[in-house]
């Protein structure tokens, strides 16, 4: 009976668990900002589901800009990245492209055109090696990119990019 008992709580704890996840991963992301003008902004990831996800750009709680993401979605961050005091949008996606068929994680980054409306700002097809994680460093100003990216053996390394003009710059790999 008590090896009964304590299956039942597990299992019911298990069950609470994974509904508690599921609840957090379908919830919206969002990323508030000070505008220079005094207004208020904010970036939204709205999941609408496995494979479509929406930017949203609001300024004072009015939507001015949407973008629509029609693939998975595996990290959300905003971050000055090029150092003009507007923030800019970095989403990883699940996709492949026309040279590398395969889905895998890459990394698109969106500006805010005229401090308003959400445009790509590099769609990367790949980093230096196939990505398999990334962050934003708020160390500095611009904005770092730090990744972690996979070696031709199958060793992770870390990198830190900055972004320039049309895409991005390696700066270094970092040791652990």
């Amino acid at each position: 009976m008590l090896r009964h008992a304590s299956f039942i709580r597990l299992s019911l704890t298990f069950a609470i668990t994974c509904l508690l996840a599921a609840a957090c991963a379908d919830k919206d992301e969002r990323y508030a900002y000070g505008r220079g003008d005094g207004q208020c902004g904010e970036i939204r990831l709205e999941h609408r589901h496995d494979s479509l996800y929406v930017l949203h750009h609001f300024i004072n709680g009015v939507t001015v800009s949407d973008w629509e993401l029609p693939y998975p979605v595996y990290r959300f961050e905003c971050g000055d990245l090029t150092g003009d005091g507007v923030p800019e949008i970095a989403v990883g996606v699940i996709k492949p492209t026309r040279h590398f068929p395969r889905p895998e994680k890459r990394l698109f980054l969106f500006k805010l055109y005229k401090g308003r409306l959400i445009r790509p700002l590099w769609l990367g097809s790949r980093v230096a090696r196939p990505l398999v994680d990334f962050h934003l460093v708020h160390d500095s100003v611009p904005v770092r990119i730090r990744t972690t990216e996979r070696r031709a053996d199958g060793t992770l390394v870390q990198a830190l990019y900055r972004q320039e003009g049309f895409g991005l710059v390696f700066e270094r790999d970092i040791s652990r």
